[in-house]
């Protein structure tokens, strides 16, 4: 099962929980693809850059089972937001994990299939996931 691992990559706080997550994810025996970790980052702005990134995320998200997020911060992340709109469309799960206690948006709430898959941390995801991908 391959787990798309989502969320902001902006700061060292963000990938450290990005990096916990996947690591969870992996010691639960599943296989995880991280945009910054599998597709590289994005820091000279040339088409060519722009273009590998892209394309291997897009590959990762048409291939995944299911996605866990990272959904913290005031907003949340616009690239984040798009994965999981493209994901929920096509009837992939979506796992968030925030903690934080400003309002989700609503939308995304809805994503995480009505905030049943919302939780405020991987372990309690966990379960859940394996629950849902269970073959």
């Amino acid at each position: 099962m391959l787990i798309y691992v989502a969320g902001p990559l902006f700061n060292s706080h963000e990938r450290w929980m990005v990096e916990r997550i996947t690591a969870a994810l992996e010691n639960a025996g599943y296989q995880t693809f991280v945009p910054h970790r599998d597709a590289g980052v994005l820091t000279e702005f040339k088409e060519e850059n722009r273009t590998h990134i892209f394309r291997t995320d897009m590959e990762a998200l048409m291939q995944c089972d299911a996605c866990v997020a990272l959904l913290t911060g005031a907003d949340h992340d616009s690239g984040t937001c798009a994965e999981i709109g493209y994901l929920n469309a096509k009837g992939i799960p979506v796992f968030g994990i925030t903690d934080d206690i400003r309002w989700l948006n609503n939308f995304i709430w809805g994503m995480c299939n009505e905030g049943k898959y919302l939780k405020k941390t991987i372990e309690e995801v966990l379960p859940l996931l394996d629950e849902r991908l269970k073959v």
